[in-house]
């Protein structure tokens, strides 16, 4: 949301334009996720504080919430989960960008 960008609330990090952008860029997705792997991948052609801060882009993204993933499961089973396995660990192995 726009109020995770915003430079002064209260008891929130102090605002770092590196940070800011890198969580956008994680918001709208895997192209921009791809344009930050690529900015943390070319320390001569950006600032270091982008470079470092964009380097989470390539093996620290936020994972998605479990309801997302369920219902991309289940609508690509046609039913529920339970209907094809006996169960699921909801908790992640893992985070990355779609093409990793």
């Amino acid at each position: 949301t726009v109020q995770d960008f915003l430079p002064f609330q209260p008891g929130a990090e102090e605002f770092a334009a590196p940070v800011a952008l890198r969580k956008l860029f994680e918001r709208l997705g895997a192209t921009y996720i791809k344009l930050g792997q690529f900015v943390a991948s070319s320390p001569t052609l950006f600032p270091k504080e982008y470079v470092l801060e964009f380097q989470k882009c390539l093996d620290q993204t936020e994972p998605l919430e479990w309801k997302v993933i369920a219902d991309v499961i289940e609508g690509e089973l046609g039913g529920p989960i339970s209907g094809t396995f006996a169960s699921i660990d909801r908790k992640p192995l893992a985070s990355a960008s779609i093409a990793q």
